[in-house]
Parts: structure tokens; C-alpha cells; sequence
């Protein structure tokens, strides 16, 4: 039985960290599209600017964002495996205890009844 559940929580364990993964998938915007974006507003704002200039704040500042990004999904990662190692524990501790309890009532259950009424 402990070894069953502990197949059931890794494989629980994997299926989850498989969808978080999949579901954490940050949206890749390329340049194109970048370049795109800044040449659209920079068209409806009817506004001399340099296009350069403006390309170059918009590449660092995606620059900027996707570094915040990944630095989030460090953390949300680690944050899930800390609740699964504290899941993990629970379910051991569990285990043990029963373990315990079904070791205590084998050993009532193969004594005599003048031995369970001095058992306390």
C-alpha cells in the first residue's frame, strides 16, 4: 500500500509540473512584430520621431520585461516544488503512522484475550 501511493503522488507529481509547464509558456513576440507595433503608432500619432530611437527603447524595454519574466517563473517553479517536498513529507508521515497503527493491531489481534484486557 505505501509503495501505491507513492507511485499515485509521483505520477500526480509529474502530471502537474507537465501542465505547468506547458500552461507557463510565455508569449514570444518577435521582432517583426515589435517593429511592426512601433511603426503602426508611430504612423497614427502623426508625429515626427526617430524611428530608430523609438525601436531601440522598445527592444530594451521587451529586453527588460522578459528578464522580470523569467525571474517570476523562477519563483512560481520554486514555489511548487516546495509545496510538493511539504506534500511529499505529509504523505511519509502518513505512511509511518499507519504503518505504526497497523503494526499495533496485528500484534491485538495475535494476543490472547487475558493478554488485551492487561493492554493499555
Amino acid at each position: 500500500m505505501t509503495q501505491n501511493l507513492w507511485i499515485i503522488a509521483v505520477i500526480i507529481f509529474g502530471i502537474s509540473l507537465s501542465a505547468l509547464y506547458l500552461s507557463q509558456i510565455p508569449v514570444v513576440i518577435t521582432d517583426d512584430e515589435v517593429f511592426a507595433a512601433v511603426d503602426d503608432a508611430i504612423a497614427e500619432t502623426n508625429v515626427q520621431v526617430d524611428e530608430d530611437e523609438v525601436k531601440q527603447a522598445v527592444d530594451k524595454s521587451l529586453e527588460i520585461l522578459e528578464r522580470r519574466q523569467k525571474n517570476r517563473l523562477k519563483y512560481l517553479i520554486s514555489a511548487y516544488f516546495v509545496l510538493w517536498l511539504i506534500f511529499m513529507l505529509y504523505t511519509l508521515r502518513l505512511v509511518q503512522a499507519q504503518n505504526r497503527l497497523q503494526q499495533r493491531l496485528d500484534r491485538l489481534e495475535t494476543m490472547s484475550p487475558d493478554e488485551k484486557g492487561t493492554e493499555s
